[in-house]
């Protein structure tokens, strides 16, 4: 790709209803707004995109009560799994030309081995002699054959958005600022960098990984070491990975760092307006002018901190998409200050 940077996308999710008049609906509104790498438009939970599918092709992994168990070992699918999305992405792209010719590509979100394994419940003798650190149930991340195997249906899924022509493929990890801090949680380090090299191997556009929250110097280090060419993460709500990331890091390497520029964790405050909740334009320039001052503008992405798909549960859906908006076209604004 190009040297210029400030290339501007998004987490991925939307606070809409699930339809897809919506999704394509959120399609049509960022390349409106003027980003560069347009996801698809998340409107489902990022564990019952891939769980559910899997449930209904996988032997013994069962979904109750929007819960997940596994009873015993699985063959992996030959096939990939929840390409609806992206499948919609391109047709919709390929109808409306004069949106298509607006951006620098497109954007797929996939959810990681490991974030997956967070969410299933091991029963019956998966579960035995498995002590229960950090949930309350034996969990599939606490086992590596477990991770192992999702990595390979979402090696094979990451394969197919990269043939469809997706130029950016991200796998999403929350669960990994939790896992690694000084010390890993479940696995070695080599094993949680083999994972995600292997989920991205059949990759040969760019790959990228979002982890949530406040990055450990071990887990930046272990993402630096991956072949993972996009690190993206929050730095509005945890401005102190300002701190964890330096310009040497992205100069030595075919690596990029995805800034997170406004803020997705928001609460709802009594009587508030759309301007309470969206960060005025100057501040944004301020945010994305530190970045640069800091990493160089040819090493980044901008994008909000997280996904906004969390903000339908706090607001009317109609405002908080319409904070969403704002929120990208004062980002794509404060971007233009800089190009």
């Amino acid at each position: 790709m190009d040297k210029n940077g400030l290339w501007t996308t998004v987490v991925g999710s939307f606070p809409l209803a699930n339809t897809k008049e919506n999704v394509n609906r959120t399609i049509e509104d960022q390349i409106n707004l003027g980003i560069d790498y347009p996801c698809y438009g998340q409107l489902e939970s990022l564990i019952t995109q891939f769980l559910s599918p899997l449930s209904s092709i996988i032997s013994g992994l069962e979904e109750m009560d929007n819960k997940y168990y596994l009873g015993n070992d699985f063959k992996i699918p030959k096939k990939p799994i929840a390409l609806k999305y992206i499948k919609n992405l391109i047709d919709f792209l390929d109808k409306h030309k004069d949106l298509k010719i607006k951006i620098k590509g497109t954007k797929g979100c996939l959810t990681g081995p490991f974030t997956l394994a967070s969410e299933i419940i091991l029963k019956e003798k998966l579960s035995q002699g498995i002590k229960t650190i950090l949930f309350n149930e034996p969990r599939a991340i606490m086992t590596d054959w477990v991770v192992e195997k999702l990595s390979e249906i979402m090696k094979i899924t990451a394969k197919a958005y990269n043939d469809m022509g997706v130029e950016i493929i991200s796998i999403d990890e929350p669960i990994l600022g939790l896992l690694v801090g000084k010390k890993i949680m479940f696995h070695s380090e080599d094993f949680v960098i083999n994972v995600l090299n292997k989920v991205i191997s059949g990759i040969k556009y760019l790959s990228s990984i979002h982890v949530c929250g406040q990055i450990s110097p071990k887990l930046r280090d272990m993402l630096l070491e991956t072949n993972v060419n996009i690190l993206d993460h929050e730095f509005q709500t945890n401005e102190k990975n300002f701190e964890i990331f330096e310009k040497r890091h992205f100069e030595k390497s075919d690596k990029y760092l995805a800034l997170g520029a406004v803020k997705t964790k928001i609460m709802p405050i009594t009587n508030g307006n759309i301007d309470d909740y969206v960060e005025s334009l100057p501040s944004v320039i301020k945010t994305v002018k530190k970045g640069i001052e800091i990493y160089g503008k040819e090493n980044l992405f901008i994008k909000p901190d997280c996904g906004f798909l969390p903000l339908r549960d706090a607001f009317n859906e109609d405002f908080a998409y319409e904070i969403v908006k704002r929120k990208l076209k004062n980002m794509v604004l404060a971007v233009k200050e800089f190009r």
